[in-house]
């Protein structure tokens, strides 16, 4: 019985996965973190400017990798259906993009795309049409012979999809297609606010109005070529008034090296500020233990078990001893010191917290999970840094830690974006909003670390 219980909770701490994009209640294992992230509230951040504006938006929104932002769209969904709104959520996956080769059409053929497969418009529409107009020019992409004329609307919907499927495949057709979309991107543009006004009147007369989030778009890589703009640039900067010019409320993610990168005001001119979801504050400025942003996590860690069996949660807690549990069901940890390690050592990091533990049940044969498996955890991980860091970062990263701020430059910006340093916010007593940096928790113990610090403190 152990071991069913060590798969069932390996598994409901898979790093990569949402529970909500797994088929669970995600109001199950929602933890609400606003008190130790700054105040960030999803809804007060993106949903109120949909709520409260009679135009459309477009707002951008970021996050270090694995923070849990994809989580947070999916309560703003659930909030903005509640308030009548038509919701297309999609996380671009395999079918949508290429991470390591996309551009700004890539992006606006996937919203094209989840807009047509989620309102499916039977007498006009605008986007099919514009599809047949230019079907004979585009058929050889979609890797069939099929006429266009005679084909259902379901069929002539995956038809669509199959485009934008090559598009991620082929890198030639790829090419291809972007080259015939940019020479038609106005009448595409032009053809797509036209469905989105079309699929506004065949909604409830309640609705409010459509809004697409575009989830998983901070996974584009950053591509340079000489003497041309960065895909990041060209799809962000170059291309906003395309962006940004749909006829309906939209979300996209954001890379979050372009929002720390020199280009953050020009973004800022194109779009408003980007909203950047903060991590979980396990320690204070001061070193001493964040006690509310260790209980959150703990929270996490419960709720998540607890759907496994209800006993585990009894035996979760960060102060006290381990509660005893019925006589079939063992505690999950040894220890609340156990517990409460592993939530520091994460820096406030979801996803780094649920490597840790999974890691820490590989070396666990049966429950509890001990001190020493989570020791073994976090050297694993510790070591991952040792190898990633490079001999000049050291002190970079000593001189960020002492004085708790981060400068704005390309090597800051490396070590913010590996998670070797990490971010946070709060609001004073005067309610000031105060963000600081810190080294992430396991390299605090790698010697070259505590070396460049002490030499660093010594000037």
């Amino acid at each position: 019985m152990t071991l069913d219980y060590l798969t069932e909770i390996y598994s409901s701490f898979e790093p990569f996965q949402s529970p909500q994009n797994d088929g669970d209640d995600g109001d199950d294992v929602y933890v609400d973190c606003q008190d130790v992230r700054g105040g960030w509230d999803v809804v007060r951040e993106l949903g109120h400017k949909i709520t409260r504006s009679k135009k459309p938006t477009c707002q951008l929104y970021s996050g270090h990798r694995g923070v849990g932002k994809s989580t947070e769209l999916l309560r703003l969904k659930e909030y903005l259906e509640e308030n009548q709104y038509f919701v297309i959520y999609f996380a671009a996956n395999d079918q949508d993009i290429e991470p390591q080769d996309a551009e700004y059409t890539d992006i606006l053929f996937s919203c094209t795309r989840h807009l047509v497969e989620a309102v499916k418009l039977k007498n006009h529409n605008p986007l099919l049409n514009w599809l047949n107009a230019r079907w004979e020019s585009l058929k050889d992409i979609a890797l069939t012979d099929i006429s266009w004329e005679g084909l259902s609307l379901e069929a002539q919907i995956s038809q669509f999809a199959k485009i934008t499927t090559n598009l991620r495949a082929t890198p030639d057709k790829r090419r291809e297609l972007r080259q015939k979309i940019n020479a038609n991107t106005p009448s595409l543009v032009e053809a797509l606010n036209s469905f989105i006004k079309e699929a506004q009147k065949s909604l409830d007369s309640n609705s409010r109005g459509i809004v697409l989030i575009a989830d998983n778009l901070d996974r584009i890589v950053e591509t340079k070529e000489e003497g041309k703009p960065s895909n990041y640039d060209d799809i962000y900067l170059n291309r906003s008034e395309i962006m940004r010019g749909l006829a309906c409320h939209v979300i996209y993610t954001v890379p979050i090296a372009m929002v720390y990168s020199g280009k953050g005001t020009q973004l800022e001119n194109n779009y408003d500020k980007p909203n950047v979801l903060p991590m979980v504050m396990v320690r204070n400025p001061d070193g001493s233990e964040n006690q509310k942003g260790l209980e959150k996590l703990q929270e996490l860690i419960c709720r998540r078990v607890k759907k496994i069996e209800s006993n585990l949660g009894k035996t979760l807690t960060l102060t006290g001893g381990i509660a005893e549990p019925d006589t079939d069901t063992p505690p999950v940890f040894d220890s609340p010191e156990t517990l409460k390690q592993l939530c520091l050592m994460s820096g406030g990091h979801v996803r780094n917290l649920m490597q840790l533990i999974q890691k820490a049940i590989d070396w666990t044969d049966e429950l509890p999970i001990t001190a020493k498996a989570a020791k073994r955890a976090m050297e694993e991980a510790r070591e991952t840094f040792q190898k990633t860091i490079q001999e000049d970062q050291w002190e970079i990263l000593a001189r960020a830690c002492n004085l708790q701020q981060s400068d704005n430059d390309e090597q800051h910006l490396r070590l913010l974006l590996n998670r070797a340093l990490l971010e946070y916010r709060y609001y004073d007593e005067n309610d000031k909003l105060k963000i600081w940096c810190n080294v992430h928790p396991l390299i605090e113990e790698i010697k070259k670390f505590q070396d460049a610090l002490k030499q660093v403190k010594s000037l």
